[in-house]
C-alpha cells in the first residue's frame, strides 16, 4: 500500500496540492480534497481512484459551469466538451446529472433562446435552423416546436431589405436572382423569398425615384442660378 511521503503546495494554482509517494510525484487534487491526507498515511488504491474521481469531477464540473455561463448549451455541446477535456466517461454522467439537476441543461430552452438570437442578428428559415438545432442534439420533437412558431415570412423580408441595397443597380430579373440566392441560402422557402423579394425591389425602386426627384430639383436650381446650398 503507498505511503505519503510529502504534500506540496502548488505555486502557480494555489488550490492544488502534489501527493508524493517515497519522494515521487504520484498525482495532484483540490486542496479541499487533499486536507483529508497526512504525511506518511498509507492510501489504498480504491482510496486513490475514489480522490482522483471526485476531483475529476469536481474540476469538470466547473469548467463546464464557467463554458455555459458563456452562453446556453445544449446536452451534446456539454458532452463533446467534457470529452474534448478527456473527462472519464463515468464522472461525465456524473456532471451532466449534475448540471441537469442544477437545470443548467434544458434542451428546449437552448433550442428557443437559439431561433430567438438568430431572428434577432442573423434570421434564418426553418429550414436551416431546424439543421442547426440537429447538429447540436437537440430531439426532433422539440426541433419541429420551436420552429413552428417562426415567422418567416417576416424574418425573409426584413433580411432582404438590410441587403437589398446592396443589389440596387442590378436590373430586376439579376436582383431577384442574386438577392434570392442569398435568401435560399439561409433556409427561406420559395413562397417567403419571393414575398420579401417583392418588398425589396418596392424599396429600391423607391429609393431610386426619391433620388431622381431630388437630381431633378437641383437641376431646376442651377438653372435658376442657385443651389440648395446657397444661404
Amino acid at each position: 500500500m503507498p505511503r505519503i511521503s510529502h504534500l506540496q503546495l502548488q505555486r502557480r494554482r494555489t488550490d492544488r496540492v502534489n501527493v508524493f509517494f517515497g519522494g515521487e510525484f504520484a498525482f495532484s487534487l483540490l486542496l479541499d480534497l487533499a486536507v483529508r491526507l497526512k504525511v506518511d498515511q498509507n492510501i489504498s488504491d480504491a482510496e486513490i481512484a475514489a480522490l482522483q474521481a471526485e476531483d475529476s469531477y469536481r474540476v469538470g464540473l466547473d469548467r463546464a459551469l464557467r463554458w455555459i455561463a458563456v452562453r446556453p448549451r445544449s446536452r451534446l455541446d456539454v458532452e463533446r466538451y467534457l470529452a474534448d477535456k478527456e473527462v472519464p466517461p463515468d464522472v461525465a454522467l456524473r456532471i451532466l446529472a449534475r448540471l441537469t439537476e442544477l437545470e443548467y441543461l434544458d434542451d428546449r430552452a437552448f433550442a428557443q433562446w437559439w431561433v430567438d438570437n438568430r431572428s434577432a442578428k442573423r434570421p434564418r428559415g426553418r429550414q436551416v435552423l431546424r439543421h442547426e438545432l440537429s447538429t447540436h442534439g437537440v430531439p426532433p420533437e422539440i426541433i419541429a416546436a420551436v420552429t413552428s412558431a417562426v415567422d418567416e415570412p417576416n424574418a425573409a423580408v426584413a433580411l432582404a431589405l438590410t441587403q437589398a441595397q446592396r443589389y440596387r443597380t442590378e436590373d430586376r430579373a439579376t436582383f431577384n436572382r442574386r438577392l434570392g440566392g442569398y435568401l435560399s441560402r439561409r433556409g427561406f422557402d420559395y413562397g417567403a423569398v419571393r414575398e420579401a423579394l417583392a418588398a425589396a425591389w418596392q424599396a429600391v425602386s423607391a429609393d431610386s425615384a426619391a433620388g431622381d426627384d431630388q437630381a431633378a430639383d437641383d437641376g431646376a436650381f442651377g438653372d435658376l442660378g442657385f443651389s440648395d446650398s446657397d444661404g
